[in-house]
């Protein structure tokens, strides 16, 4: 499995963001106070200054192309339920059924989202880790997700730990 560390083994491209998507995004988010202007005022739209926040997902509503990698093998439910991606690159995932989430966090860049972005998200295996637990071995499964943009400029990475024993 060490062999497909660092291989992308799936690709979203979103539909282009609009501000109006921004504006939803910012009114939910801010409930029941005013989103800052910079997420929601027509006028910052209007000359160029409307940024999307932070978390803003352009795949929320879905994606507008999906792409595997052409290696995928089939696996039982039970590996699917328990987070298995390897299949995904055409190896076997180990034979561990249950998952728990170890833990998510968020890079940012700096490059904001903007009305018209088309962003792709690109998701890797980061990494494999071993422990002993209370119920046996545990593989620890490190997952990185790259967000871009159209002109290729990094917008954040979300990195996943799954816990699978």
């Amino acid at each position: 499995m060490q062999g497909i560390v660092g291989q992308p083994y799936g690709r979203q491209v979103s539909y282009p963001i609009s501000a109006s998507d921004i504006r939803k995004w910012a009114l939910a988010v801010y409930f029941p106070q005013t989103p800052p202007s910079r997420y929601a005022d027509p006028r910052a739209a209007a000359a160029g200054r409307l940024v999307a926040p932070l978390d803003f997902n352009p795949f929320a509503w879905g994606a507008a192309e999906e792409t595997g990698t052409g290696r995928e093998i089939e696996i039982g439910p039970e590996y699917r339920s328990s987070g298995a991606m390897e299949h995904y690159l055409g190896v076997t995932p180990p034979e561990l059924r249950r998952a728990l989430n170890g833990g998510v966090s968020a890079t940012y860049t700096g490059v904001p989202m903007r009305p018209g972005d088309v962003i792709t998200a690109e998701s890797a295996i980061a990494g494999y880790s071993e422990r002993e637990g209370r119920l046996g071995a545990m593989l620890l499964t490190d997952i990185a997700t790259t967000w871009t943009n159209q002109d290729g400029d990094e917008v954040r990475t979300r990195r996943m730990t799954l816990i699978r024993y």
